[in-house]
């Protein structure tokens, strides 16, 4: 697709508006708003992410720093507090940073050139940002479950994990479950069925 007239005919068509019903052909500017819109409706779930995902990491912050905070005599559980913050500030930047850009991504230059930009930008920045939360949780869930376990035993339980190792191995265990059953589901609603959704977008625009 070469021109901005077939790019036209081809959204027309795709968002069922045919000039043959007597509608008028729309101009460039509604094609950009026919664009952005599509974009952000398959991108929505993924906000939704962003938003939970950002207020749930503050909570840890805060979590873990009150927690440090009032147990600052105790080394073992001081030191444990700060890994567990440490853990998560990569991911916490990487999730501004990539939904930054996604959020402020807009159709730049002449079309049709800048529709396929556009969309293939949102699409590599959610990709990106999907592959490196498959890979840091591999890392991130055990370690904060096995640091949120080891915590939780050593304040609350007498004589921590080393009285209790089988309870505190089985709540690990259930735990890591619980966490992975959740991601799986929020990975294939925020992420897998979203980029889906672009691509199809971009193979629409291709056609």
């Amino acid at each position: 697709m070469s021109t901005l007239e077939q790019l036209k005919k081809h959204w027309e068509q795709a968002n069922m508006a045919p000039s043959a019903v007597g509608e008028a052909s729309i101009d460039e500017a509604s094609l950009r708003k026919i664009v952005t819109t599509r974009v952000r409706k398959h991108t929505k779930a993924s906000f939704n992410y962003f938003w939970a995902s950002f207020t749930l990491q503050l909570l840890v912050y805060a979590l873990l720093s009150h927690v440090m905070i009032k147990y600052w005599p105790q080394t073992e559980v001081r030191l444990l507090s700060l890994l567990g913050i440490l853990l998560y500030i990569p991911f916490t930047i990487v999730l501004m940073n990539k939904f930054k850009r996604v959020a402020r991504g807009q159709l730049k230059g002449n079309l049709p050139a800048s529709v396929h930009d556009y969309l293939s930008e949102q699409y590599q920045l959610l990709n990106s940002f999907f592959s490196f939360k498959k890979r840091y949780e591999l890392m991130l869930i055990p370690i904060s479950a096995a640091i949120g376990v080891i915590l939780v035993f050593m304040l609350y339980v007498p004589g921590g994990v080393q009285a209790y190792p089988q309870g505190a191995l089985i709540t690990y265990a259930i735990t890591l479950v619980s966490c992975y059953g959740a991601i799986r589901a929020e990975n294939r609603k925020s992420f897998i069925l979203p980029l889906q959704q672009l691509k199809a977008l971009l193979r629409e625009y291709q056609e």
